[in-house]
């Protein structure tokens, strides 16, 4: 009766490993390697020798019993106590991939910022879903910035609301995308059939359909690409653990077709031109978090704090934002503040390359409005309107350091767009399109920066001009206390704009004086006057 018993019992502990290898390797996905068996296996095996106790009377219970506390402890000091003695090599592996540079070296195209906010996209990706048959069947994925064709998107894939409505498609009809650089544009549904996605299941699930063929490697979350025909692609980064499986290291990606299940593998230096991103977000926060808060140990982080600095935890996003640089290359931003908790003032910002995986910080930020401060001038500027600040980004405009900030409504719907000054935010620009919001900006560079010894914008956009004076307008400006003088001079038709807190001349002048100054070139009629002399005047 006891051998059926002990028998019974071996046979139910062999089939409950059997399920739990079962459980972690199909649905879990976990890699092949023998860091997974120790990361993993050292729990169960621990737990099934510890079961051994229920039969005291065999001779080897007690040398089993310790043998599994043995492993179970490993378990605890791997998974527990093993991360706090990698604290320092975190940060080490960072700052190998780290460039600290003082400044951008190019301001961004105005014409490839993009001013429309994730949530307003989305909100109008939401719109194009509702009008597809069996919409009940699908809900949307995760929207990210890309670029397509030279131009900025955010592309949405769609995936299956649940297993029912997976068994009874089989078929995702596409994606959706909208321009990130036009306000007025619309969300469109791109018709491309799919059906190997990360939402479908068994076989046509995505991750599963990769780790079929590839066992040993990491796999990284996926993300939704399409290349400059329009078509979707899916990227999976792969890779290895450093230091027991506590620091991820990108390889390359496995690049999946989506509607044939077709797989090639890239590293990270041949990466197909289209590919946005190869570093995961998620990676990119560790990263970051490792670069900023490591740097002397686990003891300095939790109690002196010397050196550090902590990326911007956002409440409602990702710890990075996806930005594009003057070059049209994607990399994941974030701005640093000092631990102080309520600090309004970044220390410097970091933009990692989501192809190479480089990181270059920008130490001369410090001082500057952080993110968090930016959407707070933004929505303090509308108090009354209530409107809520989307997720800002931090571009170089015109040679300064500015923060991008769009404003939504409570339905998420696009009402203001907003350029902040990164080091003073009464200078700004608020406008509802994106041509007049930055030439409105270049009119606060050029008035409310006057004392700025730093030149305001880009060469490229100041002119010089000398001439006669032929028609003077003054007035004074209250708010700002100031005498404010406009002119015209006979060698252009614009009129010209400048303050007396920029030369205190200004205010004698009279036609028929001769004048030089350097404008700011804004294409419009009224231009603002950045130096200004009235010869014979120093």
């Amino acid at each position: 009766m006891k051998n059926k018993r002990f028998i019974a019992a071996q046979t139910g502990r062999l089939v409950l490993g059997l399920l739990l290898v079962f459980l972690t390797t199909y649905f879990g996905l976990i890699d092949h390697t023998w860091q997974a068996f120790l990361s993993y296996g050292s729990f169960f095996w621990g737990f099934f020798l510890l079961l051994d106790l229920m039969y005291r009377k065999e001779k080897t219970v007690l040398l089993n019993a310790a043998a599994g506390l043995l492993l179970l402890l490993f378990f605890a000091y791997l998974h527990f106590l093993y991360p706090m003695t990698v604290t320092k090599a975190k940060y080490d592996f960072a700052a190998a991939k780290t460039t600290i540079v003082a400044q951008p070296e190019a301001s961004m195209d105005e014409q490839h910022i993009p001013v429309v906010p994730e949530k307003y996209a989305r909100y109008k990706s939401e719109k194009v879903l509702g009008e597809l048959s069996h919409v009940s069947y699908y809900e949307l994925g995760h929207t990210s910035l890309q670029k397509i064709d030279g131009h900025l998107y955010w592309v949405t894939p769609i995936e299956y609301s649940g297993f029912f409505k997976w068994l009874k498609s089989h078929k995702i009809p596409g994606y959706i995308r909208m321009s990130a650089e036009n306000e007025n544009a619309n969300a469109v549904l791109v018709k491309k059939a799919m059906t190997y996605v990360p939402s479908a299941y068994y076989s046509e699930n995505l991750k599963r359909l990769v780790r079929a063929q590839h066992q040993t490697p990491i796999l990284f979350d996926p993300s939704f690409e399409p290349d400059e025909s329009g078509k979707p692609y899916y990227v999976v980064a792969y890779g290895y653990y450093q230091k027991l499986r506590q620091i991820p290291e990108i390889q390359g990606v496995y690049v999946v077709d989506p509607q044939n299940g077709k797989i090639r593998n890239y590293s990270l230096k041949e990466l197909p031109h289209f590919i946005d991103q190869a570093i995961p977000s998620t990676v990119a926060e560790a990263w970051n978090t490792w670069y900023g808060e490591n740097i002397h140990g686990f003891w300095n982080k939790l109690f002196a704090q010397e050196d550090m600095k902590r990326p911007t935890e956002w409440s409602q996003s990702d710890e990075v934002n996806g930005v594009f640089d003057h070059n049209l290359e994607l990399n994941w931003f974030t701005d640093f503040t000092r631990p102080k908790s309520g600090s309004g003032a970044m220390v410097g910002y970091s933009m990692l390359n989501t192809r190479t995986g480089k990181m270059t910080y920008y130490a001369s930020a410090n001082g500057l409005l952080n993110g968090k401060s930016a959407m707070n001038v933004a929505e303090k500027t509308f108090k009354q309107n209530k409107y809520e600040a989307g997720i800002p980004n931090l571009y170089t405009i015109y040679g300064q350091e500015t923060w991008v900030v769009p404003l939504m409504d409570s339905n998420h719907v696009l009402r203001e767009l907003m350029l902040i000054h990164g080091k003073n935010e009464n200078v700004y620009s608020a406008e509802t399109d994106k041509r007049t919001l930055f030439d409105s900006y270049k009119y606060a560079l050029a008035t409310k920066l006057g004392d700025d010894h730093a030149v305001p914008t880009d060469s490229a956009l100041l002119k010089k001009l000398t001439g006669s004076v032929t028609h003077v307008y003054r007035y004074y400006d209250g708010e700002a206390h100031q005498t404010v003088t406009q002119f015209m001079v006979d060698s252009s038709e614009r009129i010209f704009t400048v303050t007396s807190g920029q030369n205190p001349y200004s205010v004698f002048l009279k036609a028929g004086v001769q004048v030089s100054f350097q404008y700011v070139d804004t294409n419009e009629r009224v231009s603002a006057v950045k130096t200004f002399q009235i010869e014979g005047k120093k």
